[in-house]
């Protein structure tokens, strides 16, 4: 019995066996990591193709439950496009009446804020940045406020918006091609494959898709909230453009991290331009930051679950990445690209440790 448990031609047969499985996993993980570094740098030289297929899929998956539900209630898919039409109309006319009074506003509040930027401001920060450097105190004094709302630029602008908004043309053109080949695409996989290789890579597809709507569908909802709630409070204090505001931290939102600290600074700045005293502003910046690290820390999590499952450091890594990729929608959309990796990481035998050390937490099995 001892000769059998310390039989050397037994363990050396188990060695062999550990390493044959290490060698596939060894060597997978550095390819799968350098394809999707060099898959990346790809769609970055040819993002200008690819980005209108990619948006239009983004905001596919938006209305996606909408169709599948009126679908499954037996509504023609025709009737279905039309009401995503009209709801994107309202969107869209929603978006153009805030910008349009925004624009407005900007420009009956500016000599305000440039008197006060002027005379109080410049002065501070000139005297601080004297301290630290003389050529970035020069910069400084010739910075000026005036040339942010230039007529040259603000026509530029105008017409930087006209063709992003043929470009939406075609990007809705896209997303209802997409909308109305809904659930074609499993069909094809099952039509094509052999019943277990397609049911696995059925199973792969749909748990990418399910997972990516319900990041997308959640983060709407927290979105709406977190703009919503900047609304209610700048309009609280009295702070200009408060809706402006609103819908921009619902934009900004969608960006992990960094998207909410831009939200909170835009207003905050705009207080302090427009009140005489110290006490509304710094109210104002403390409430938006508690009602954004509220939603943040507290209210997403529990909403999100942990579903993603994704490692903070990785998230981080993913949103510079998939930044430099598509600029930002690629930000936007590097969490749940990310997530789908992963997903196909750990449908992939020799990848599974990959995907273990992307996912949050230890990885341990309950």
């Amino acid at each position: 019995m001892q000769h059998l448990l310390h039989d050397p031609d037994s363990e050396a047969q188990i060695s062999k066996s550990k390493s044959s499985r290490f060698k596939p996993t060894f060597y997978a993980i550095p390819v799968a990591i350098a394809s999707v570094v060099i898959i990346g740098i790809f769609l970055h030289f040819i993002s200008d193709a690819f980005l209108t297929f990619v948006a239009a899929l983004f905001l596919a998956n938006i209305f996606m439950p909408l169709v599948a539900l009126l679908k499954k209630k037996k509504v023609p898919m025709v009737f279905a496009i039309l009401l995503v039409l009209a709801l994107v109309a309202c969107v869209l006319f929603g978006v153009v009446v805030v910008i349009s009074t925004s624009i407005t506003s900007v420009i009956e509040v500016f000599p305000r804020y440039e008197l006060k930027w002027n005379q109080v401001f410049l002065p501070a920060i000139t005297n601080l940045l004297g301290k630290i450097s003389p050529a970035l105190r020069l910069q400084a004094v010739n910075f000026d406020l005036q040339s942010l709302v230039d007529p040259g630029k603000l026509i530029s602008a105008l017409t930087s918006a006209t063709n992003l908004l043929s470009g939406f043309a075609l990007i809705l053109l896209f997303m209802l091609f997409i909308l109305a080949s809904h659930g074609e695409f499993l069909q094809k996989i099952e039509r094509a494959f052999p019943p277990s290789g397609s049911f696995h890579l059925k199973q792969i597809v749909a748990n990418i898709e399910a997972r990516f709507r319900s990041y997308l569908l959640t983060t709407l909802l927290i979105n709406t909230l977190a703009g919503v709630t900047m609304t209610v409070v700048l309009s609280i204090f009295g702070v200009d453009l408060a809706l402006l505001w609103g819908m921009l931290t619902f934009l900004l939102m969608f960006i992990p991290s960094f998207g909410s600290i831009i939200a909170i600074l835009m207003p905050i700045t705009v207080a302090f331009l427009q009140f005489d005293t110290l006490t509304t502003p710094i109210l104002v910046a403390i409430t938006t930051a508690l009602t954004q690290l509220v939603i943040g820390s507290y209210i997403s999590p529990k909403v999100m679950g942990s579903s993603l499952n994704l490692s903070p450091l990785l998230i981080l890594v993913s949103i510079i990445f998939w930044g430099w990729v598509w600029g930002p929608l690629g930000m936007i959309l590097a969490v749940p690209i990310t997530s789908a990796i992963t997903i196909v990481f750990e449908n992939i035998e020799p990848l599974r440790p990959l995907a273990i050390l992307m996912s949050a937490g230890t990885g341990k099995k309950n």
